[in-house]
């Protein structure tokens, strides 16, 4: 999820650029390290990137750009907090319109507006969490389709593979799901729209059929639709469904997952 652009700075933003691209990345928990070994592997013709562990307000300040790992979001959140002024300016340079913003899973929990209503953790008897509010509008779920524990593996094949035939074991966590996006980069949570949720054996992105598809609704504005490849499936009974379009996007109910799969097949 990238945080968008001012649109009067997004066409210029390139030649604006120093020859140098400081790339922070949160390094407080998650998957920081391979997010900088990536970083570092890249060769851009235009610019040097040079990619940095950001872990107090001084090293964010160096940063023309930003990573937010996945990882736990409330651990994140939460480390954040207790290191001196890293929370505050973490908000500032996500809600900068002239800062891009990338976040990967628990990151992209951290982005939404609302990070307890929007995605984040539900403590009953206690206050939802706001988010950094880096995408106004961003509502996302937090672990969909169940708990962590009912992540699993499944043997899939992949044409793309040097061996096809021999099957990968992929694994999957309990992700999080966008919920609704905003409609333009100056939205607000009451105009965002809901987005394609996913269904079907393949898990591909199919229309909401209780919400009528319009070109306001359908997709935010400024986003296109790349071609998509459809590299390997899930079998339909590990696929769960998308919860009912008039439950509570807050609290997400799976009417399937791994663990009742796994005890029905006698693998659990």
């Amino acid at each position: 999820m990238v945080s968008p652009l001012a649109p009067a700075s997004s066409s210029s933003s390139s030649s604006q650029l120093p020859e140098t691209v400081v790339i922070g990345v949160l390094a407080l928990q998650g998957a920081f390290i391979e997010h900088i070994h990536y970083l570092q592997r890249l060769r851009p013709s235009s610019h040097i990137l040079q990619p940095i562990a950001v872990r107090s307000p001084q090293e964010l300040a160096a940063c023309h750009a930003l990573i937010i790992p996945g990882g736990e979001s409330t651990v994140i959140a939460s480390v954040a907090g207790r290191t001196p002024g890293l929370l505050e300016a973490l908000q500032d340079f996500v809600r900068d319109p002239t800062k891009p913003v990338w976040g990967t899973c628990a990151g992209m929990i951290l982005m939404a507006e609302q990070n307890g209503i929007g995605g984040g953790k539900i403590i009953k008897g206690k206050e939802r969490q706001q988010g950094w509010g880096g995408i106004e509008g961003l509502k996302v779920w937090r672990n969909l389709y169940g708990t962590q524990l009912e992540s699993f593996e499944a043997p899939l094949i992949i044409p793309g593979l040097s061996d096809p035939s021999r099957p990968f074991n992929a694994i999957f966590i309990r992700a999080p799901a966008i919920y609704s996006l905003p409609t333009s980069s100056s939205s607000s949570t009451s105009s965002s729209s809901h987005v394609e949720s996913l269904s079907g054996p393949t898990g591909l992105p199919t229309p909401d059929p209780s919400r009528p598809a319009s070109p306001s609704s359908s997709r935010p504005s400024g986003f296109s639709s790349p071609p998509l490849e459809v590299l390997a499936a899930l079998p339909p009974e590990l696929c769960p469904p998308p919860p009912p379009a008039t439950q509570s996007w807050a609290t997400p109910t799976p009417r399937i997952s791994a663990r009742s799969w796994s005890e029905k097949e006698g693998r659990w």
